[in-house]
C-alpha cells in the first residue's frame, strides 16, 4: 500500500535534499519516482535513480536547465542515452561516444533502432586505451543488445559466440533461434536450463530435455510454462517418483543423455528386459548395477552386465578396480546367474571373485575342475580350497586333486579340507577309504 505521506513529500518542491536523499532510497517505487521528478532533488541522487526511471529524469524541470548549461556532462548525456524519449537522431550520436556507461545505456534503451545495435555488435568502440583489451571487456554492452527488443534473431546468432552470460541472456530472449536453444538445453548448467525454461517462447520438445533434470525449480519452471506438454509433465512425474509411467516413455528415457535419468529407468520396476539389456552396457558406471538388480533382469542383462565389470575393471587404475570387483562378487550371488556369466567374470583374475564363484551352487563342475589349479600365494588360498571341495556340484576328479593339494599343505585348516572331501557325494570309493576316519 501506498504512502501516501511519503509521497506527498517527495513530490513537494519545497522538500529539503536530505529529505529526498532519504526518500530515494524508499521501499515503494511509486515514490522513488516522485523523487526522480523533484526539481529539487540533487544531481547525485538523480543520478542513481536514473537507470530505474529514466524517462522520469528527463521530464524533470531542472533536466533541460542542465541540458543547456552542460549537454556534455555525463550524467545529461547518460540520462538521454536511458530514456526513451530520446529522438533517434541524438541516441545515434550517443552511440558513438566511448564511454561504457553510456554505451551500455544506449544499448538497453528499447527506442534504440536495429541498425544501431548492428553496428555497436560490428564495430565495439573501445572504453578504455587498453590495446589488449579482448571480447569479455563488451560482456555488459552485448548482454544489454541480447535483452534489447529491437535485437534480431540474426544478431543473437552473431553473438553466440560469447561468454557464457551472453549465451545464457540469449537463451531467454523469446527471439533466440531454435538451433541455439536445443543446443544450450544440452548443457549440465543451471543457470542456462533456468533461463531456456523462462523464455516464453521455448518450443516443447526443449521443455520435455528439461523435464527430466534433477533440479526441482527447473521443473517447476517447465511445468507453468504455456508450451509445456503433457509427455514433459508425465517426464516430471517419472523423475519425482510417481506412478504411471508408461512402457514407451522408459524406453524413450533410457537412451536420455543424462545419466541421472538413465540409472531412473534401470531402477524403475516396470522397465522391460530389453531396455535392461541397453542400460546394462551403459557407459556411465552408475547405470548397469541398477540395471543387474532390477526384478526385471534376465539372464541376459546380467550377461551384458558382467562383460561391463570386466572391461570397467580391465581399463581402470589398480587402485579403482575395488568397486568392480565388490560387484562381480554380489553378481555371482544373483539368484539368475547362468554358466556363461561366471566363466567371464574369471577374466577379472581376483580372488574374492574366483573365491565367491568356488562357493557358487550355480558353478557347473567343468569350471570347479577348472579352478582346482587356480594359483594364490596368499595365506587363505587353503580355504579357497575348501570352499571348493564342498560345492555339491565338484566333480569326482575335481576332489581327487584337491585331496593331493589339501593334503600336502601344513595349515591349521587342513583338517577341514579333507573332512569336507571325505562327506562330498562325489568322492571316489577307493579315495574316501583312504579317509575313513573322517
Amino acid at each position: 500500500m501506498l504512502d501516501d505521506n511519503d509521497f506527498v513529500l517527495a513530490s513537494a518542491v519545497d522538500t529539503s535534499v536530505v529529505v529526498l536523499e532519504q526518500l530515494s532510497l524508499h521501499p515503494q517505487p511509486e515514490v522513488r519516482e516522485a523523487v526522480a521528478k523533484n526539481p529539487n532533488a540533487p544531481t547525485e541522487v538523480l543520478l542513481k535513480l536514473g537507470k530505474e526511471f529514466p524517462d522520469a529524469i528527463t521530464a524533470n524541470p531542472i533536466f533541460n536547465l542542465l541540458l543547456l548549461e552542460n549537454p556534455e556532462s555525463h550524467f545529461v548525456r547518460l540520462s538521454l542515452a536511458r530514456s526513451t524519449t530520446t529522438s533517434e537522431s541524438a541516441i545515434a550520436q550517443l552511440s558513438k561516444i566511448e564511454d561504457k556507461e553510456i554505451l551500455c545505456a544506449v544499448a538497453g534503451n528499447p527506442k534504440t533502432p536495429l541498425h544501431i545495435l548492428e553496428r555497436l555488435v560490428e564495430n565495439p568502440p573501445r572504453f578504455c586505451d587498453d590495446e589488449n583489451a579482448d571480447e569479455s571487456d563488451f560482456d555488459e554492452l552485448f548482454t544489454a543488445i541480447v535483452q534489447n527488443p529491437n535485437t534480431s534473431e540474426s544478431l543473437l546468432l552473431q553473438l553466440c559466440g560469447g561468454s557464457r552470460n551472453i549465451k545464457i541472456t540469449i537463451a531467454q530472449n523469446p527471439k533466440a533461434p531454435l538451433s541455439l536453444l536445443n543446443q544450450f538445453a544440452d548443457w549440465r548448467n543451471f543457470s542456462m536450463h533456468k533461463a531456456i525454461a523462462r523464455n516464453p517462447q521455448a518450443p516443447s520438445a526443449i521443455l520435455e530435455k528439461l523435464a527430466g533434470e534433477n533440479e526441482k525449480e527447473i521443473r517447476d519452471l517447465v511445468k507453468i510454462h504455456p508450451n509445456v506438454s503433457e509427455t514433459a509433465i508425465t517426464i516430471i512425474n517419472f523423475i519425482e517418483g510417481k506412478p504411471g509411467t508408461s512402457i514407451d516413455l522408459l524406453e524413450r528415457l533410457a537412451s536420455d543423455r543424462r545419466a541421472s535419468v538413465r540409472r531412473l529407468v534401470a531402477a524403475h520396476p516396470s522397465t522391460p528386459a530389453k531396455v535392461l539389456e541397453k542400460l546394462a552396457q551403459d557407459t556411465d558406471p552408475n547405470v548397469p548395477p541398477q540395471a543387474a538388480n532390477n526384478p526385471n533382469a534376465t539372464s541376459t542383462v546380467l550377461e551384458f552386465f558382467a562383460e561391463f565389470l570386466v572391461k570397467q575393471h580391465q581399463r581402470v587404475s589398480p587402485s579403482n578396480q575395488a568397486m568392480y570387483e565388490r560387484s562381480a562378487v554380489q553378481l555371482v550371488r544373483h539368484s539368475k546367474i547362468a554358466p556363461k556369466v561366471l566363466e567371464n567374470l574369471l577374466q577379472m583374475n581376483k580372488y574374492d571373485v574366483v573365491n565367491a564363484i568356488a562357493s557358487s551352487l550355480k558353478t557347473p563342475p567343468t569350471i570347479l575342475l577348472a579352478l582346482t589349479d587356480y594359483q594364490n600365494q596368499s595365506s587363505s588360498h587353503i580355504h579357497f580350497l575348501i570352499n571348493l571341495a564342498k560345492n555339491p556340484n565338484t566333480p569326482s576328479d575335481a576332489l581327487e586333486k584337491l585331496y593331493l593339494k589339501i593334503n600336502q599343505m601344513r595349515h591349521p585348516n587342513t583338517m577341514d579340507g579333507l573332512r569336507a572331501i571325505a562327506t562330498h557325494p562325489n568322492t571316489p570309493v577307493h579315495l574316501r577309504a583312504q579317509l575313513f576316519f573322517f
